[in-house]
């Protein structure tokens, strides 16, 4: 009777275990969606890129991560399935910040430990710089710049390399589709374009064949239609943005890895790592923009070195 009662008291006491499906409601009222993947004693919070995209363009390449821990993932606001949302003032960076505090509070973390990938590098970056007490590590995947002037350069790399890599016929079928994503009748069709074209910009050997499982496109019609006017309005709502002071507050250790064939300025790289306290630069020496598939085992296996304690080899201390 004894042991009955014990047991009966261990399962009030003991609190619910998180759903593996469910959405957190932030303090504007907003529904965010997540999803979780593995166990262990280890939590990682992944934020994925866009801004524009889902946790679906990143998660099914991640899933090496989830071996022996959990994996949060979230769609950012007005992306994948969370709240859609019209007004560019509910698009904010600011929120997109306090959006990943409402996570933390949530799932009752004291500090998180964080991936970024691509523009989810700069929203944990601007995060870490607003509660660098809420941060216990970070490994930023392909961060995009620190820096609106290395955005800027981005835009015209990617002009050039869309001119080398691809003819003009193929250049104009582009954007048809970008025009046909917004306005169009199928822009599930047009965005599925348009990712078979982004995808070879982004890796390092155009010819090499593209093994990406995650979907750039995933999501009803509604959701992918508003994608391009996300990513616009969160970029404009950075005005002319510089995060490099603000993140020499951050005491924790930051690991950055990045493509040396990245169309992403590899100065930006250079510039998280001089500005982070505590980083450290990891460079892929063949790899573009997609480290998770083009160098898939070298990158899993440097996150698992970061993530247990250590420094991946190689990984090189950068100060201004």
């Amino acid at each position: 009777m004894r042991m009955l009662l014990f047991v009966l008291l261990l399962l009030v006491a003991a609190p619910a275990a998180a759903q593996q499906e469910g959405f957190v409601t932030t303090d504007d009222g907003v529904r965010l969606f997540y999803r979780i993947e593995g166990s262990g004693p280890q939590t990682l919070v992944v934020v994925h890129g866009g801004p524009g995209f889902s946790l679906e363009s990143i998660r099914p390449d991640f899933t090496p991560l989830t071996s022996h821990r959990r994996v949060i993932y979230y769609d950012q606001r007005s992306n994948g399935r969370s709240s859609l949302i019209d007004d560019p003032a509910k698009l904010a960076v600011s929120l997109h910040v306090a959006d990943l505090e409402a996570i933390r509070r949530h799932f009752r973390l004291e500090r998180m430990t964080l991936l970024g990938n691509s523009w989810g590098g700069l929203l944990i970056s601007a995060y870490a710089a607003a509660h660098p007490d809420r941060v216990e590590r970070m490994i930023l995947d392909s961060p995009a710049p620190p820096r609106e002037a290395l955005m800027r350069l981005m835009d015209r790399r990617m002009d050039e390399r869309a001119a080398q890599r691809f003819s003009e016929a193929e250049r104009g079928r582009v954007r048809r589709a970008m025009d046909n994503w917004l306005d169009g009748v199928n822009p599930l069709e047009a965005c599925d374009i348009f990712g078979h074209y982004i995808l070879r910009l982004y890796m390092f050997d155009p010819a090499s064949p593209v093994r990406i499982r995650g979907s750039l496109c995933s999501g009803p019609a509604d959701v992918v239609r508003r994608s391009l006017r996300v990513n616009r309005m969160i970029f404009d709502s950075f005005g002319e943005f510089d995060l490099r002071p603000e993140v020499r507050r951050v005491t924790a250790p930051v690991l950055i890895i990045h493509g040396v064939g990245d169309v992403v300025p590899p100065e930006g790289a250079r510039e998280w790592a001089a500005s982070y306290p505590g980083a450290r630069l990891l460079w892929m020496r063949r790899s573009g923009h997609l480290i998770q598939v083009e160098e898939r085992d070298a990158f899993f296996a440097a996150i698992e070195t970061f993530l247990a304690g250590g420094w991946p080899e190689g990984a090189e201390v950068l100060r201004n």
